[in-house]
């Protein structure tokens, strides 16, 4: 299950109970950090905690004073500078070398509750944008502008265009708006919320298990699919959405495949594979992998008369040497997490530039002022 909707579900249950809790969420970050704008946490009062904000550099912290921060009810955003040299700073664990805002409010709080019910009335697979202010000369921090694919966004002109854009792009971005009529100046996380990753695994033998465990350990939709009834049986995959049993004369009749799609062909059938190969390509998946040779593909490639398209893996795997099923699924689901992202799947000591790509910025970009260390452990404040 993916960390928000562990989270959602988790909240709906402590609304059940009339138990609080508190909602840690990244809104932005510059240089470095483990998570990324749009990390989230929930606090409950028994100690766990559902998600993370961090590597373990800042849930402790946060975990120790959330609760005191928010005891007005307002929720508030903490800046933690980690970029210090400080010998304090790398004590703590601190050492990510960058500067990350986030907002604590309590999940019974108006702001909170909003943002949770239009997260259960929107359906999991359709795409949002939730715009949070994060610093206002007019509003409070928290307040929340939301839009889906089923009708306009309530805000002023400037807000709707910026969540537009996030809703096209499919990207989150953190904005700086001037002078408008319902913020005034202001700073807003706009979020892009997309559906969980759709991923369709044909084939159901043991080796298909282990692929299954570890796309849901990511939070991935996974969809396994058997000609073979024994094989095709809901509770051989427990963590997979569907587990369908393909009709030998239409085998993808009651499979979506699109755009948004990723495919792992490991039926060990060659003859069924054969089948299944053109009419998987005619909804051109955004990545398809092939377990085997890379003969045995090519072979299939040229009796079918078809060019093999970009998205094609096979042999389906990054390269890191393995042989048991385990470890060959995690260089198959390494590879489509690479290929997801536009990654080589190379070494990170390789890489020349930063792991992640920097926060969306757009206008005036500065957090000079913001910060200022208040004792020689934490560079922290609260944004006002």
């Amino acid at each position: 299950m993916d960390e928000l909707r562990s989270i959602l579900d988790t909240w709906f249950s402590l609304e059940g109970e009339n138990q609080d809790a508190v909602l840690a969420t990244v809104v932005h970050v510059k240089g470095s950090a483990y998570r990324r704008p749009g990390a989230r946490m929930l606090l409950i009062p028994d100690g766990r905690r559902i998600g993370s904000i961090s590597g373990g550099c800042l849930e402790g912290e946060i975990s120790r004073k959330a609760w005191w921060f928010t005891a007005g009810g307002s929720p508030v955003v903490r800046v933690y500078d980690t970029t210090s040299d400080d010998d304090a700073v790398w004590e703590f664990g601190l050492g990510c070398n960058g500067i990350v805002q986030v907002m604590l409010e309590r999940a019974d709080s108006p702001s909170a509750r909003a943002f949770f019910q239009f997260l259960g009335q929107n359906p999991s697979a359709q795409p949002a944008v939730v715009a949070t202010v994060v610093r206002s000369t007019i509003v409070a921090a928290g307040e929340r502008f939301f839009l889906n694919g089923e009708g306009p966004l309530a805000g002023s002109r400037q807000i709707r265009m910026h969540a537009e854009g996030a809703f096209v792009d499919k990207s989150s971005r953190f904005v700086h708006i001037h002078n408008d009529p319902l913020v005034g100046d202001a700073e807003i996380f706009v979020e892009w919320i997309g559906p969980p990753q759709a991923l369709v695994v044909l084939g159901a033998g043991h080796d298909a298990v282990p692929v299954v465990r570890f796309a849901a350990e990511l939070g991935w939709s996974v969809t396994v699919a058997d000609g073979r009834p024994l094989y095709a049986k809901a509770e051989r995959f427990p963590e997979a959405v569907r587990v369908v049993a393909m009709p030998h004369q239409d085998p993808l009749r009651d499979i979506t495949i699109d755009q948004n799609t990723a495919v792992i062909l490991m039926t060990h059938n060659y003859p069924l594979d054969g089948r299944l190969l053109p009419r998987i390509l005619q909804h051109k998946p955004c990545y398809l992998g092939m377990l085997g040779p890379r003969n045995r593909a090519e072979r299939l490639f040229a009796e079918l008369s078809l060019d093999p398209p970009e998205t094609v893996h096979a042999p389906v795997g990054l390269d890191i040497g393995c042989d048991t099923p385990a470890a060959i699924a995690l260089s198959i689901v390494s590879e489509v997490q690479a290929a997801l992202e536009h990654r080589q799947g190379g070494k990170l000591r390789h890489r020349r530039g930063p792991i992640h790509a920097p926060a969306t910025e757009t206008g005036v970009a500065s957090l000079h002022g913001l910060v200022e260390t208040v004792r020689p452990a934490f560079c922290e404040t609260t944004v006002q």
